[in-house]
């Protein structure tokens, strides 16, 4: 693997994040055919093993798709995220002029085991509504959403039609459920071949896990588990001192 001497990264991930900075600007956009590796080789004066590492890491990412004897062609940038405020999903798609869409997966009543009886702050056993959904932005499958809510004040949730209507706005406008904290752990994740599946990704990939535990009031209203391609979402922190 050839290095870059003065930044000692691997050369190849200069094109990367070239690339990259070009889809997230918007210069090439979701849908459009890059120049071909010859092209890029001349552009930017890399050889064409270079060239072809950093493509197959971005089809790899899920940003280009290759198709065979036609080119490579954008899959999309990623969404921003603002950490200072808790956030919905689709309010945030709104935000950005990006058309949100969920698709319900699995829904049930299910007896909470120790992992997140301990989340919900409740008695091991007891009945959970759990909810599974793939949330998209532009018709592209951008997460896979795994949310867990007692059933004792939630089993109503049981009765609405998620494919239609938002979760969490519903709660907000038709029952007075309004999530004004959350707590977020963010980490690496391998993403499993069913997740891959719904994403409409490569097996194996890697990602990021979201594990969230929204509060009304200071009463516990569910936890989330969200998976998302690692280039999916860019995360945006404002610090002071």
């Amino acid at each position: 693997m050839r290095y870059d001497a003065l930044n000692k990264v691997p050369l190849y991930y200069r094109l990367v994040e070239i690339i990259e900075d070009k889809i997230e600007s918007g210069e090439w956009k979701k849908g459009e055919r890059i120049p071909s590796e010859r092209e890029l080789c001349d552009i930017y004066k890399m050889s064409r093993i270079t060239v072809r590492n950093a493509l197959e890491e971005l089809v790899r990412q899920g940003r280009l798709n290759k198709i065979q004897g036609k080119g490579t062609y954008v899959m999309g940038k990623s969404i921003i995220q603002n950490l200072g405020n808790v956030y919905s999903f689709s309010k945030e798609m709104e935000k950005q002029g990006k058309i949100s869409g969920t698709k319900l997966i699995k829904r049930h009543i299910e007896n909470a085991k120790n992992r997140i009886a301990r989340k919900l702050g409740i008695e091991v056993g007891q009945k959970i509504v759990f909810i599974e959904r793939v949330r998209y932005a532009e018709e592209t499958p951008i997460m896979v959403e795994k949310t867990y809510f007692p059933a004792d004040k939630f089993e109503f949730l049981m009765d609405i039609d998620l494919d239609q209507v938002s979760l969490y706005k519903t709660l907000e406008e038709d029952y007075g459920v309004y999530i004004d904290q959350a707590v977020e752990t963010f980490s690496a994740c391998e993403l499993q071949a069913l997740e891959c599946q719904l994403l409409n990704c490569n097996y194996p990939q890697y990602g990021l896990n979201v594990r969230r535990t929204s509060f009304s009031g200071n009463k516990i209203v569910c936890y989330s588990s969200l998976v998302s391609k690692g280039d999916s979402f860019s995360f945006t922190v404002r610090l002071k001192n």
